[in-house]
């Protein structure tokens, strides 16, 4: 059996729709794996000009709500990498993160990055639950 036979695409309507040739998730071996989620209401809009809080709070409700449609949460997520364009904001960033993960929070990985026109994108893994 090859990694495709057990392999489900994980989509939903309230997070915002691939940006390319991905999909929001794909839940394999019991895990869902999260494309980047970016600061973009389920509807696609961009929020580039939105203060670092509004653009981190959007990135992880994205991520929450595919998270959910895998039977999971970010508060059970096992490992995230979030890619920041200052990695100076990560003290902004740790309070934000802390209300979506909850008191035991996941491994994870901070990266400066050169992101398109967002301050933050965020991956995780979590476990799948869905049927």
């Amino acid at each position: 059996m090859g990694l495709h036979s057990d392999r489900r695409i994980i989509t939903t309507a309230d997070a915002p729709p691939p940006a390319g040739t991905y999909s929001q998730a794909v839940c394999a071996g019991g895990l869902v794996h999260v494309a980047g989620q970016t600061p973009r209401l389920p509807d696609g809009t961009r929020l580039n000009d939105a203060p670092f809080e509004t653009q981190a709070r959007q990135t992880l409700a994205n991520l929450e709500a595919i998270a959910q449609a895998a039977g999971s949460s970010l508060a059970e997520a096992a490992f995230c990498t979030v890619y920041l364009t200052d990695i100076e904001q990560r003290g902004i960033f740790d309070p934000i993160w802390a209300e979506f993960v909850g008191a035991v929070p996941p491994s994870r990985a901070i990266v400066q990055s050169n992101l398109p026109g967002f301050s933050v994108e965020i991956t995780a893994v979590l476990p799948c639950r869905c049927a």
